[in-house]
């Protein structure tokens, strides 16, 4: 007897329940959803959003309708898509945001290597007028000492081949007194003879081939004390 009671009263409990408005119920759904929404749960996860709102809109209704017991299975169904929604918004942030590092790293090690080019094209350029200014330089330095550069020379006291060769204004190198011999056959009849007042011809224009040849000529001569092939010049005093 005691149980058939027990059992009664529980029944007419859960009646009672049942039959009692689910205020608590409604305003947890709405609050679930209201915070969906601001965490943009409609555009992130449209598809859960819209099932939550919609079954919240259910439940409203049925609640209107005093059909409590549907309504506590729509604001159920709701509250949970909300926060089906609620996660699903929370991982496609956290996916973007990982996404936007991605592209921001990108962005920043695309820039770092557009300044690294910049720079090393600026120097390169730099290096590049450096060089060009030092070219300029030298063929400046080069034409000066050409417009000093002797066509002529006359001879004066205590003059040979060599030490005429030897003039900076001459070749600067009495190893070169073969060319001047050369030039000047026609007034020469003995390298180791001019005499004072001769005009001697200083040919310019020549290749390098033509000095080492004449200083290969002056070596195996050996005339005016200069070394010959494979001995050493004999030391000053």
């Amino acid at each position: 007897m005691p149980i058939r009671w027990l059992t009664f009263f529980s029944v007419i409990f859960l009646l009672a329940a049942c039959a009692k408005p689910p205020h608590q119920e409604l305003d947890a759904t709405e609050y679930l959803v209201a915070r969906a929404y601001g965490y943009q749960a409609s555009t992130y996860a449209t598809d859960e959003y819209q099932a939550a709102f919609a079954a919240l809109e259910d439940g409203r209704r049925l609640f209107a309708d005093r059909n409590y017991p549907a309504a506590r299975a729509a604001l159920a169904f709701s509250r949970q898509h909300a926060l089906r929604a609620y996660s699903l918004t929370g991982m496609a942030k956290a996916r973007e945001a990982a996404e936007e590092e991605i592209r921001r790293a990108a962005e920043e090690e695309a820039r770092r290597r557009a300044e690294e080019e910049a720079r090393h094209k600026a120097e390169e350029e730099a290096r590049h007028k450096a060089e060009e200014e030092a070219r300029k330089a030298e063929e400046e330095v080069r034409k000066t000492a050409e417009a000093r550069m002797l066509t002529e020379y006359r001879v004066g006291s205590n003059d040979n081949l060599a030490s005429v060769a030897a003039l900076i204004g001459v070749y600067g190198d009495p190893l070169l007194w073969p060319l001047l011999y050369q030039a000047n056959r026609d007034q020469i009849k003995d390298p180791q003879h001019i005499y004072v007042g001769q005009i001697l011809k200083i040919p310019r224009g020549l290749l390098a081939s033509d000095f080492e040849s004449a200083r290969q000529k002056a070596r195996e001569a050996g005339l005016f004390g200069l070394p010959q092939n494979g001995t050493k010049p004999a030391p000053t005093r």
